[in-house]
């Protein structure tokens, strides 16, 4: 079993990156380096669901909302994953300050050594592409 973990920094508010990754129109912008169209459901809260559906509406992962402490942590938990193949793992958003924005951690695990080879580079895609999105909304807002 591995546990991957990812830390990028961002030229952003803390605010905007959370922006990116509770907002369901980006969410599924940034979650398609996962699978193209994947979209998410929940209400936000500790302890609700929260299921990852794809374009077609196959289900792609279930779990719960593990934590939800704004523009600081984000966590989920989960059970299943596509046509209920049991797999059980967390994946972890951290923000915290940094000098020139905030800095975006990603911990997801524990996965098999091939899921975990797989989803090692679509994490590192999605993170970049929530930095991307972070600091395109931060410059529009500092312009106006």
């Amino acid at each position: 079993m591995s546990i991957f973990k990812c830390t990028l920094d961002i030229d952003a508010p803390a605010s905007e990156v959370w922006r990116v990754l509770t907002t369901p129109e980006l969410v599924k912008e940034w979650a398609a380096v996962y699978v193209e169209g994947l979209s998410i459901r929940t209400s936000w809260r500790e302890g609700e669901p929260v299921t990852w559906r794809a374009g077609d509406g196959a289900i792609q992962a279930c779990g719960k909302v593990a934590a939800f402490r704004p523009e600081r942590l984000l966590r989920f938990d989960y059970d299943s994953g596509p046509r209920d193949e049991p797999r059980s793992f967390s994946e972890t958003f951290e923000i915290e300050p940094s000098d020139h924005g905030s800095r975006l951690r990603l911990t997801t695990g524990p996965l098999a050594e091939g899921q975990a080879d797989v989803m090692r580079s679509q994490a590192r895609q999605a993170v970049a592409e929530i930095k991307s999105l972070a600091e395109e909304s931060a410059q529009i807002h500092r312009l106006r």
